[in-house]
């Protein structure tokens, strides 16, 4: 995918599937020696961890090194079988700026995306921390040594907000974010209204737009009752939690074709629920112009290869 003046992947890694620096967690080290063409996900563009400004405990502790401090954090649940997880991490993270203090995106050789989003309980609050970060950001610019983009999230379901009020601040993000000129992708989820999308394609100021987040816990499209017992979510405790995996692609699919009907020509990363190479298929049928890729990292390693290729080969 070409952004700008830039050669992206066809296909790029989902934030937080390799943690804030792509150095990824203890179970991609051990699928990198054991998993057959696990290691194509070198090929794949990263996209780091969602930061926020602030650091943010959420409901994941972090050691040192930023990694989880618990082998299973139990703010995820993950489902093989079922493939689905489940997760309530809530944005946990040391702050932008202590990130960009340890000096490992500057060091990352390869076009990747740093991505953030503002968390204040208020829309000025918001507003302000985005002007704060892109500030941040911008004293650090030339100090990498590859082309990074800007990912604005507005569309973690597990910070309590409502991702529907998030959409309608946008075009205010967008419009302080491109006094960087940086490569933009703004990623939402399926509920994001059309006249929302057409506002962002309208202001030029957006890249490229990633959908699908994970689906807030309790949405409509879902068969929760045969998800969970009950039709309750594991992490009940936690808010509920977002989805990801299997069970998420239809409406991905669905969001992407309606999009496309509605007049939306923006580049479009497919993401949410790629778990095998006819996804990929899907994906460009519906409209995608590249994919995203992330739980099935976890739920299906063996896959990566034959779904990195897949993308490098039809998009």
């Amino acid at each position: 995918m070409k952004i700008g003046e830039t050669n992206f992947s066809n296909c790029f890694l989902s934030s937080g599937s390799l943690n804030f620096f792509r150095e990824g967690y203890w179970y991609d080290d051990w699928f990198r020696v054991l998993v057959p063409g696990f290691k194509a996900i070198d090929k794949a563009t990263f996209v780091a961890k969602t930061t926020t400004l602030n650091q943010r405990a959420g409901n994941m502790p972090l050691d040192k090194s930023f990694r989880p401090k618990e082998l299973k954090p139990k703010c995820i649940k993950v489902y093989p079988l079922k493939g689905v997880i489940i997760n309530a991490v809530g944005l946990s993270g040391p702050g932008a700026k202590v990130l960009l203090d340890t000096g490992r995106w500057q060091k990352l050789i390869e076009p990747f995306f740093i991505s953030f989003m503002a968390v204040g309980s208020s829309r000025t609050e918001r507003i302000e921390e985005m002007k704060r970060f892109v500030n941040l950001l911008s004293g650090y610019q030339d100090r990498f040594v590859t082309v990074v983009g800007l990912q604005i999230n507005i569309s973690c379901p597990n910070t309590e907000h409502s991702t529907r009020d998030l959409a309608d601040e946008a075009i205010s993000f967008l419009k302080i974010a491109s006094d960087l000129g940086l490569p933009i992708d703004l990623k939402i989820n399926t509920f994001v209204r059309n006249e929302i999308v057409k506002e962002v394609q309208d202001s030029r100021l957006c890249d490229v737009l990633t959908i699908s987040n994970t689906i807030p816990y309790g949405s409509e499209g879902i068969n929760w009752e045969k998800l969970f017992p009950h039709g309750q979510s594991p992490l009940k405790n936690l808010g509920g939690g977002g989805l990801s995996g299997k069970s998420i692609l239809p409406l991905v699919l669905r969001r992407i074709s309606e999009l496309r009907a509605a007049g939306i020509n923006l580049p479009i990363k497919g993401s949410g629920g790629i778990l095998h190479i006819r996804d990929v298929d899907a994906m460009k049928a519906a409209g995608a112009n590249a994919v995203e890729i992330g739980s099935v990292l976890i739920l299906r390693p063996w896959r990566v290869a034959g779904i990195v290729a897949r993308a490098a080969q039809i998009f």
